[in-house]
C-alpha cells in the first residue's frame, strides 16, 4: 500500500509539477515576456513564427554583462558548475512590424493609431545614425540596427 501511495504521489507531481512552468529559450530561439506588467524579465520560449516571438536569445553569458547594445537581459539562477547565467535578448522584428510598448517590453500588435512601427532593420551595422533621429535599438551580437517610428 505504501508503494502505491508513493507512486501516486510521484505521478501527481510529474503531471502537475509543470503546470504554469515556462521553458527558457536557448541561443537562437525566440521568447516572449511571461508578464508584461512585471519589472523582472522572465521570458518563456515560443515558436519563432509566432506573433508573440518579439525577442530572440542572441547570447548566453556566464557571470558577465551582455555584449554592447540595447539587449533585454534576463538573469537565471546559480548552478554549482557554471555560476550565474545571463540571457541577452534582441528584438525579433521585421520592417513593417507594429509594436506597442508595455513597460520595458514590446508587444507585436496590428498596425493602427497609437502603435510604433519598425521602419528599418539593418543587418551588419550597429549605428543609431541610420535611424535619422528615430528611436533605435543597436546590437553588437548579431550586429544589427532596428529603427522604430511613431
Amino acid at each position: 500500500m505504501k508503494l502505491l501511495g508513493t507512486a501516486a504521489l510521484v505521478a501527481v507531481l510529474v503531471l502537475s509539477g509543470c503546470a504554469g512552468c515556462s521553458v527558457q529559450a536557448g541561443v537562437g530561439e525566440c521568447a516572449t515576456q511571461t508578464d508584461m506588467n512585471s519589472a523582472e524579465v522572465a521570458m518563456t520560449e515560443v515558436d519563432c513564427s509566432s506573433s508573440e516571438a518579439v525577442y530572440r536569445v542572441s547570447s548566453r553569458e556566464r557571470r558577465t554583462m551582455c555584449p554592447e547594445g540595447d539587449y533585454l537581459t534576463e538573469s537565471s539562477g546559480r548552478s554549482r558548475t557554471n555560476g550565474k547565467t545571463r540571457l541577452c535578448y534582441v528584438l525579433n522584428v521585421s520592417e513593417g512590424d507594429c509594436l506597442k510598448p508595455v513597460n520595458q517590453y514590446f508587444e507585436r500588435v496590428p498596425c493602427g493609431s497609437g502603435v510604433r512601427k519598425v521602419s528599418k532593420v539593418v543587418d551588419g551595422q550597429a549605428d543609431r545614425a541610420l535611424c535619422g533621429g528615430a528611436d533605435s535599438r543597436t546590437y553588437s551580437q548579431p550586429v544589427k540596427t532596428i529603427c522604430i517610428t511613431g
